[in-house]
């Protein structure tokens, strides 16, 4: 399925929305022939405090333009919503229109934000966070803002920092931090792992190894973002006895993942379902439940961790487009 994004590189108001839609020429979907009474009633309600704060004429335009937006309302369901540039010295009272969405620039600029596109956005639910990659099929613009239709890319979209991982990517903003420990107690490793998780290390591990002198020792490996490299780096040194560490930029390739609840013979379990391409290929029941169940009942692990298993298999699809429209 195609993504819509809205982009405007300027204050986002309806009246520009509506300017890109009106570009496009053949509108993606039928209209509907009347406003959508639900998000165009709540969103006037929501952002009728704030209708003193701007320009009266402007706000009979973003009025006008919202009517002819919420005709389409089935269409914008489907938005995804790029970073927002706001105002500087925006009213303290705007503030929490703002709560959810992300911002790319505090900007100064004499150009309004619409409280109404605010409101409308939200009533409607509209995805926020990390925007899909793939070809530029259309685009209308207006007046700074710019509605863009994306195809699905067949291959996974390279991100970076990428934290939300319900589709298939691969990170390039990731680090590896290695250190080799031959004078530490296992103890200490233990709990440098804790304080490494807490601080947010995708992944943490210890290997053995021989070091020089035929010494035996450990080689602890940390995965994180690039953002929390100088945070990682600390606790490796301040929890361990090394002098120094290596760490290094590699890329990590993600599935699509989905979590599913399966009812076993002694209560349930979530799984998680990973997509290569679409195509399942891993099916992982959650250890903490199997195990919580398992001291419950007093039965083996593997008995409950097999059948939430095989139930898993059974009921998630084999084709991610088939998960629910995902």
């Amino acid at each position: 399925m195609d993504t819509w994004i809205l982009y405007s590189d300027k204050p986002l108001t309806l009246t520009g929305l509506l300017g890109a839609w009106n570009a496009l020429g053949v509108k993606p979907e039928a209209k509907t022939g009347h406003p959508g009474p639900g998000s165009l009633k709540s969103a006037l309600a929501r952002a009728e405090a704030y209708e003193g704060t701007v320009p009266a004429a402007f706000w009979e335009r973003e009025v006008s333009a919202l009517a002819e937006l919420s005709c389409y309302e089935e269409f914008w369901k489907k938005l995804r919503l790029a970073p927002l540039v706001v105002p500087r010295g925006l009213p303290a009272e705007w503030l929490p229109l703002l709560e959810g969405f992300a911002i790319a620039e505090w900007r100064q600029t004499a150009e309004p934000l619409s409280p109404l596109a605010l409101a409308w956005l939200r009533e409607l639910g509209i995805a926020l966070g990390e925007l899909p990659a793939g070809k530029v099929e259309k685009t209308g613009t207006a007046d700074g803002t710019a509605l863009i239709q994306v195809s699905k890319n067949s291959n996974p979209p390279i991100l970076r920092e990428c934290r939300e991982h319900t589709e298939e990517h691969i990170d390039e903003g990731m680090y590896l931090l290695q250190a080799n420990l031959d004078d530490v107690s296992p103890e200490w490793v233990a709990y440098a792992m804790e304080r490494l998780f807490d601080a947010g290390a995708n992944d943490v591990t210890v290997l053995p190894m021989t070091m020089k002198k035929s010494r035996p020792g450990m080689l602890l490996q940390v995965l994180a973002y690039e953002s929390q490299l100088d945070a990682m780096k600390a606790i490796m040194f301040r929890e361990t006895s090394t002098f120094g560490l290596r760490y290094f930029p590699v890329a990590v390739h993600r599935l699509a993942r989905r979590l599913i609840t399966v009812e076993t013979n002694w209560g349930k379990v979530v799984a998680k379902i990973g997509y290569h391409r679409g195509e399942r290929v891993q099916v992982a029941p959650e250890y903490e439940e199997c195990a919580r169940l398992a001291r419950e009942w007093r039965i083996p692990l593997k008995q409950v961790y097999q059948q939430a298993l095989e139930k898993a298999k059974q009921v998630s699809p084999d084709r991610l487009e088939s998960f629910g429209g995902g």
